[in-house]
């Protein structure tokens, strides 16, 4: 198991652990991070592969290694504590607090990327994410990175993003996209990784689930799928977010964030 590289902020006697989106790093988060220097010691994971952190053993599970090294850094630092993931690293935070909630004290997901949880349910959106991702996963296949990498950060990415890049920046983007095959055993497939529905029964701990009022309309469904199968989750929508949203509207991110935490 990789020694993952982290980043820190705060200095309160609460504790955190944020855990990033794909084709990022915990870089990301720490302007989300930074309000709340003053009640929380916070620790922001780049995840196996990404941002400064070593490659993780391709012939295991990409999630179940990202989830095994979050809960490697809780247990060295104490837990409880609060956990925030985005996107794909709110799928492993949701995971991790599913095997080990004696680690988690609350939980934020925005915008879980766990569509198989759709296929669960028996959700109408399930079939739909197929036909909508097929231009990304037919790249993939064809070893096109590139064009692999431009779809996906129109679909999921910040607005505009792409074109703003420079060609050193979309090849860094290309060689770095074997992390999305990477995630869907854990996140999509119908197989004996990936988490079940059924398993969010027992997550008891409060959780608030976000998502962007603009986002791709498959979010709302997963999102609502999520908070119904929990017992103490409430969904918040952010008016004029898109999938990024902690990225790009971290003050109103934080404000909600700030109200859930009773801070």
């Amino acid at each position: 198991m990789p020694d993952c590289f982290t980043r820190h902020a705060g200095h309160g006697p609460r504790k955190a652990l944020f855990v990033h989106c794909s084709l990022s790093s915990g870089k990301s988060l720490i302007p989300l991070m930074e309000h709340f220097s003053d009640e929380m010691t916070m620790v922001a994971v780049d995840l196996p592969g990404q941002g400064k952190s070593p490659m993780p053993d391709m012939t295991r599970d990409y999630q179940t290694q990202c989830v095994e090294n979050c809960i490697a850094l809780i247990e060295d630092s104490g837990g409880p504590q609060d956990l925030v993931g985005h996107s794909f690293g709110a799928t492993v935070a949701l995971r991790l607090a599913a095997l080990r909630p004696d680690l988690v004290r609350s939980l934020v997901l925005f915008e879980p990327v766990y569509f198989g949880l759709l296929g669960d349910a028996g959700h109408s959106s399930y079939d739909e994410l197929q036909s909508e991702e097929g231009p990304i996963n037919q790249a993939v296949t064809a070893g096109d990175m590139v064009t692999a990498a431009k779809l996906f950060l129109t679909r999921w990415g910040l607005p505009g993003e792409w074109d703003r890049l420079p060609e050193a920046a979309r090849q860094g983007m290309a060689q770095r996209m074997w992390v999305i095959p990477a995630q869907h055993d854990a996140i999509i497939a119908d197989n004996d990784i990936r988490m079940r529905l059924s398993a969010l029964s027992d997550v008891t701990c409060p959780t608030l689930v976000m998502r962007g009022g603009d986002s791709p309309d498959v979010m709302t469904a997963v999102t609502e799928v999520i908070r119904d199968a929990m017992p103490n989750a409430a969904l918040d929508v952010l008016a004029g977010a898109g999938h990024m949203l902690p990225i790009t509207h971290a003050d109103a991110c934080a404000t909600r964030l700030r109200a859930f935490w009773q801070l």
